[in-house]
């Protein structure tokens, strides 16, 4: 290449520069009629900003309703009252069954006089012996089941999310069940390894020691720390963040307990009907006294079941019970919340990737005002999409920093959320940057009327600035509107 076409090739380049640089200072003039003006590129700190809506709610919410139907003859409460678990909200007729009761007591005060047992014949001690082997082989099983959920719960579910909470607390009680240690909630794998306590110290005691009774304590609570396994291992929130051999994980531990228990329930079981088979060495009135216990019991259960306690601390948000109404088996006839309010909302999905749990955000309330402002924090955002009104979006919760009485369920609610601040970065007003064919350019001020068109890379944008990564110096001026 000769040094004139290079020279042509020079020039027309700058010419082109000098023309695209003019024609986009004109076309923003005049397309827009405003007035520019110049401005220096300047350092400070830019918080990214994502205005969202959303609603207040409860995080957990509950329709009650009695097991049986009968006339309601108590409400203790009334909508929007506080209540705590336990505590009794409805109650229908019991008048029968109290009845029933006293008549079952009755007979067990006639019934109850001693009885001997003679010494359990050789199929009871065998039944014993076998009912041993098999809490021998429920005990490993299920502490083999806690090394799996645990290894799970640290891969996942370490955060103080209302579930996760849950699921820590039902491990907890498992751990404490089948290996004796009362803080085994955040155990890993490791730790429990080293337990021996709970329903396994029980039966290695009983395999030490095989007395029937040591047996029949071991078998109680192998079977009770079996269910506190299963308990466990439902609580483990099923979700997306989960691995296809972690779900099949969870499913092959819940089959093998499951079985464990049916196991322990069947030698239990056996070495009952073996001492009932042995009949001769035990008197009728020992077989009564036993029906009139269990009557007693199971009258108790059916007058347990003619009032409706909460389930957990909250409030009542609604109340169709009447007393003197007739109120048919499985019908809601009360619906309560806890008090634990968050805010729900949707999150576009070309929003998503800049919001984080841990995101801090304000919170404004159509019932308060723009004026009083409540702190939260992002606590969970979907990994799955959902489509609302045929858009996609991603269901996220967040938590509000303070309690606040005045906040109620179901008021609406703005959202500003706040996923990042960078300190000591280039910053210029957002109308001194325009957007060509994906790209971001700004025009730079030159003095002496020279301007210069730019291109430059932007970061993060609040209401009124945008950060420059790259293109642009400390000191420079630009035109901005």
């Amino acid at each position: 290449m000769n040094k004139l076409n290079k020279i042509l090739i020079i020039s027309g380049i700058t010419i082109a520069t000098i023309i695209a640089s003019v024609l986009l200072y004109m076309y923003i003039s005049k397309s827009r009629s405003i007035t520019l003006y110049s401005t220096e590129v300047k350092q400070g700190s830019i918080t990214e900003k994502i205005n969202l809506t959303g609603q207040v709610k409860s995080s957990q919410g509950v329709d009650l309703a009695f097991e049986g139907s009968g006339k309601i003859v108590a409400n203790h409460v009334k909508v929007g009252d506080k209540i705590y678990a336990g505590q009794s909200l409805l109650s229908i007729d019991s008048s029968v069954l109290q009845s029933q009761l006293k008549q079952a007591e009755a007979q067990l005060d006639v019934l109850n006089i001693n009885t001997v047992q003679s010494k359990t014949d050789s199929a009871i001690q065998t039944a014993y012996s076998s009912a041993l082997g098999y809490a021998q082989k429920s005990v490993t099983i299920a502490k083999n089941s806690l090394f799996v959920i645990s290894d799970i719960q640290y891969s996942h579910f370490m955060t103080q999310a209302d579930e996760n909470i849950n699921f820590q607390d039902v491990k907890g009680i498992a751990v404490n069940s089948l290996l004796g240690e009362p803080n085994g909630s955040n155990w890993t794998s490791k730790s429990i390894s080293t337990l021996s306590g709970g329903a396994f110290g029980l039966v290695q005691k009983a395999i030490d020691n095989p007395t029937n009774e040591n047996i029949d304590t071991a078998l109680s609570a192998t079977l009770s720390a079996l269910e506190d396994v299963r308990s466990a291992i439902d609580a483990i929130p099923i979700n997306s963040s989960l691995t296809a051999t972690e779900r099949a994980s969870i499913v092959t531990e819940k089959t093998y307990i499951s079985a464990e228990i049916i196991t322990i329930q069947n030698s239990i079981q056996t070495i009952s009907s073996q001492k009932v088979s042995n009949s001769a060495t035990l008197t009728t009135t020992n077989s009564q006294i036993e029906a009139a216990k269990a009557s007693i019991e199971a009258i108790k259960t059916q007058i347990s079941k003619t009032t409706i306690r909460a389930l957990f601390n909250g409030k009542v948000d609604k109340d169709d019970a009447v007393v003197g109404a007739i109120v048919s088996a499985g019908t809601p006839v009360i619906t309560i919340s806890n008090d634990n309010l968050e805010i729900q909302t949707n999150i576009p999905e070309s929003e998503v990737s800049n919001i984080k749990i841990g995101s801090n955000a304000n919170i404004t309330l159509d019932a308060f005002g723009t004026n009083e402002v409540f702190p939260a924090t992002v606590v969970s955002v979907d990994s799955v999409q959902t489509l609302e009104n045929g858009i996609s979006v991603y269901k996220a919760r967040l938590k509000f920093t303070n309690t606040d009485e005045r906040i109620k369920s179901g008021m609406t609610a703005n959202l500003t959320i706040m996923p990042e601040t960078h300190s000591d970065v280039l910053i210029v007003p957002k109308s001194a940057v325009m957007q060509r064919n994906g790209k971001y350019f700004v025009i730079i001020d030159k003095g002496n009327s020279e301007k210069e068109s730019r291109e430059v890379i932007t970061g993060l944008k609040d209401s009124e600035n945008v950060e420059i990564i790259s293109g642009l110096n400390l000191g420079e001026k630009v035109f901005s509107y």
